[in-house]
């Protein structure tokens, strides 16, 4: 352990160095049970939010920096978040390199918070991936648990990435027990992936005198697990013990089936519906109604300061008849239900004609984008569903933008199902689950290569629908989107997620996406592919193998769509049949047992028909 530190910029020049050396050895002796057996840094985070969001003033709270913050954590709290982000085990002594954001040293306090505290130091050695750069801080460890700390406590930039270096010539470094597991070993070298994430820019550049280490490939995707500044909210919308944000969704096949979900406030601790069918000449009546009991579960938002507690009910009515209309209420009790929440039809049992809406992404301006859902509803009131290209919210892991999507929506959701899809802000600042799967209980038989709701497949009379999530890599769902399609004897066939085929915008494209999917729209000849992402309004011409067909019945026609009031530019394509700016719309696709035809229209907000398509079979 005495071997001189020659690479480094002064590490053994001062009895401080020396200091820090020790108490990097000294604070991480093996704990009981192994590299696993440690507090949640999830747990720990949560409960800072909630201390912080308790006993000091909103405007207050979002003007923390990172050096604020350290400060109020307790030594408990500092000891987890600096040690139990990461864990593993080696086997022989070794120099453990975390390599860090060069934007973290512009700052005036260096994040990761625990770096100088843990007695790592900085060296002279820079890794490169493309144009980022990642400064190496070291400290020794003797074999056995290693624990690093969180990337920051402010989520800002890339996470850090791990080499290891044997401390006696001749050793060979064997990584095991690694925490997360999902975190993979490498050699550090020009190509490797400093991430376990292969879609990430490689490295590009080592020092020569680190090239061959131990490699520790992060999980990218945990640099936000402990944000703490910025991140708190409040909601215009506090829930009340009135059941509001009623709304319609699949979680089994639409024929038998309907799942209605609503909010309340944290007192309210059970829930109850009510339905029948619906007759002209019988009014709804509780007395006469089938009685269901909802699944309430707390839905805890620490970061909404106002009202960080609330409860969320869900029912799934079964043993529907096909192709009938029913009425329904929801409430506390069944005393509660004094007037129907709403009505919805379920799915044929064989063909007969039927509509459903699509929109592009909401995501902001939900007061404009309030009156396109009202005129929808109005101009379209027996759609069966809504299909939402994703990006619902801006901010997906902030409540209160729900909240303003279902005050705004009204009770539109509440009378037609939604069917939504996930988008990159359903992701943005995620700090480890993903707000839309506890709001939503959706379909859960998509493929298992991507987490439950967020890919499934129903049909609807002669209509196979899939939704896939494009934020996922596009090959762990190709496999099972390929055998829906297969397996399926549906005239009509659609398929939705986010990121498109074919873009709009000028400076965006996913060939990834295209060189996975597209081949297998072309192989079982999907209709439509209905997409959000670019802010603009396209259609493309019927496309197969890349190029434009003659009609429809040879190709897919790709839609792209917005229905909020963030606007991108348009670019100019071959692909595009009709495409325009700075408009939102919604979409209309009737489907006709008559003829076979597919009537599509998209919308604008005065209700001006602004596109129009009619498909044969």
């Amino acid at each position: 352990m005495n071997k001189p530190f020659s690479r480094f910029r002064f590490y053994f020049r001062s009895s401080t160095s020396l200091i820090a050396v020790a108490v990097c050895l000294a604070i991480l002796a093996p704990t009981k049970g192994g590299a696993h057996e440690s507090p949640s840094v999830y747990d720990i985070v949560a409960s800072v939010r909630e201390r912080l969001a308790a006993s000091i003033p909103l405007q207050e709270l979002n003007q923390l920096k990172p050096e604020d913050i350290v400060p109020l954590l307790t030594p408990e709290e500092k000891k987890i978040l600096g040690e139990a982000h990461i864990r593993f085990m080696v086997n022989v002594p070794v120099r453990v390199y975390v390599f860090v954001d060069n934007r973290f040293l512009e700052k005036a306090v260096i994040e990761p918070f625990w770096l100088a505290e843990r007695g790592f130091a900085p060296t002279d050695f820079v890794a490169h991936r493309l144009l980022e750069k990642h400064t190496a801080y070291v400290c020794e460890f003797e074999s056995g648990v290693v624990g690093l700390g969180v990337n920051s406590l402010s989520g800002d930039h890339r996470h850090y990435f791990v080499a290891l270096e044997p401390i006696n010539k001749g050793d060979t470094v064997e990584v095991t027990a690694v925490y997360p597991g999902y975190q993979t070993v490498g050699k550090l070298e020009p190509g490797a992936d400093a991430y376990a994430d292969p879609d990430m820019e490689p490295i590009t550049k080592v020092p020569p005198e680190l090239v061959g280490l131990t490699l520790l490939q992060v999980d990218p995707w945990r640099h936000r697990d402990a944000r703490l500044t910025s991140i708190y909210t409040e909601t215009k919308y506090v829930a009340t013990e009135t059941p509001d944000q009623i709304v319609l969704t699949w979680s089994d096949e639409p024929q038998s089936t309907q799942t209605i979900q609503w909010r309340t406030s944290a007192a309210v601790s059970s829930g109850v519906a009510a339905y029948m069918r619906q007759d002209e000449n019988v009014p709804f009546d509780t007395a006469k109604a089938t009685l269901v009991h909802a699944d309430t579960r707390e839905l805890y938002t620490p970061r909404v300061v106002n009202n960080p507690r609330i409860n969320r009910h869900t029912v799934t009515l079964t043993g529907l008849a096909p192709g009938t209309k029913y009425v329904y209420g929801v409430g506390n009790t069944i005393e509660s239900i004094v007037s129907p929440a709403g009505t919805f039809t379920t799915a044929p049992a064989e063909a007969q004609p039927f509509s459903f809406i699509y929109m592009g992404d909401p995501q902001t301006g939900f007061n404009r984008w309030a009156d396109l859902v009202q005129r929808a509803a109005r101009e379209h009131p027996d759609a069966a569903f809504c299909i939402i290209a994703s990006d619902l919210v801006n901010r997906g892991s902030d409540r209160d933008d729900w909240d303003d999507f279902f005050f705004n929506a009204g009770d539109f959701f509440a009378r037609r199902t939604l069917v939504p899809t996930l988008g990159n802000h359903e992701y943005h600042l995620s700090t480890g689950n993903v707000l839309y799967n506890d709001i939503f209980t959706l379909l859960t038989n998509g493929p298992d290569t991507v987490p439950p709701q967020h890919a499934y497949t129903f049909e609807y009379g002669n209509a196979l629908f899939i939704i896939l999530d494009s934020n996922k890599k596009p090959a762990d769902q190709t496999a099972w989107l390929d055998k829906t399609l297969e397996a399926s004897n549906a005239l009509w066939k659609f398929v939705s997620f986010h990121h498109p085929i074919y873009s709009s915008s000028p400076r965006r494209d996913n060939p990834v996406h295209r060189a996975e999917w597209m081949p297998i729209f072309d192989a079982h000849h999907v209709d439509m592919v209905l997409q959000g992402h670019d802010h603009a309004y396209l259609r493309t011409w019927p496309m197969k193998n890349n190029a434009r067909m003659d009609s429809p019945s040879e190709g897919t026609i790709y839609v792209v769509s917005v229905s909020g009031t963030k606007m991108y530019d348009m670019g100019d394509f071959d692909y595009a049949e009709n495409a325009f700016a700075d408009t939102a719309t919604y979409q209309a696709i009737d489907i006709q047992i008559a003829g076979n035809r597919l009537l599509y229209r998209a919308y604008d907000s005065d209700g001006t028909c602004v596109d129009e398509v009619i498909i044969e079979k």
